[in-house]
């Protein structure tokens, strides 16, 4: 019978609140991928890589974090290949565990060059949120069968909350750019308020005229009115020196 390894309650609680503490802390998607596959590494016995794949609107496929070279080549060969465990966790949502890569017989190719590599074993789970998968994390071993139902529990609350952090770290970027965006219209339209007081005043023009005479400037040297006005106030900065 295959030993239990599930972590006690209060590992798991030390576990996700490093998880959680990284996201409060740290505003990088890198900085929390690397840290779910050291503790998905660490947690599960027997484990000597481990890695996150993540896939885009266009179904591009990368490895956003692994423990080291040797998952990334083996995740290189299966976007090569166009076919391996992790992959079809993602294509099918759902666990793939390889007790022997030996005998493995779904991906042949891949299997031969993952035991050459010196790996016998594998699991990847996909990360799922909202009804969506993007992506997968998995695991791989050199030992034979050293995944079982209770390691597929275990990585599948890693990825649980590893989905529930990359849902949060794109809102939040998301959030950061919209706001970003929203600063620099106002940033633009108070520059361009203060420039066409400028010209108001230096060519006795009402504020229509003004804001004309700013978008034929804007035409006639083609660049943006913002810069246009931006270089307007700075010519006042020089006037004054």
């Amino acid at each position: 019978m295959t030993e239990s390894h599930d972590p006690t309650p209060d590992a798991w609680a030390a576990v996700f609140a490093r998880m959680a503490g990284v996201l409060l802390s740290e505003q990088t998607v890198t900085t929390v991928l690397e840290l779910i596959t050291s503790l998905a590494k660490d947690t599960l016995p027997g484990t000597d890589g481990s890695g996150i794949t993540l896939v885009d609107e266009a179904s591009n496929r990368s490895t956003s974090a692994a423990t080291g070279p040797m998952v990334e080549h083996l995740d290189a060969l299966q976007y090569e290949l166009g076919d391996g465990p992790c992959l079809a966790a993602i294509r099918n949502a759902e666990p793939v565990r390889v007790d022997n890569l030996e005998e493995e017989e779904r991906w042949p190719e891949w299997s031969r060059r993952a035991v050459e590599l010196g790996m016998a074993s594998s699991l990847s789970v996909p990360l799922q949120y909202a009804g969506k998968t993007m992506g997968a994390l998995k695991v791989y071993s050199v030992r034979p069968r050293a995944y079982s139902s209770d390691s597929e529990d275990i990585l599948g609350r890693f990825a649980d909350q590893a989905a529930i952090l990359l849902a949060n770290m794109h809102t939040l970027s998301e959030a950061e750019a919209l706001n970003e965006r929203l600063l620099r219209a106002l940033r633009d339209r108070d520059m361009i308020a203060t420039a066409k007081g400028i010209v108001m005043l230096r060519e006795n023009l009402d504020a229509g005229r003004a804001v004309q005479r700013l978008l034929e400037l804007s035409l006639q040297r083609r660049i943006a009115v913002r810069e246009v006005a931006a270089e307007i106030i700075a010519s006042t900065h020089t006037e004054t020196v």
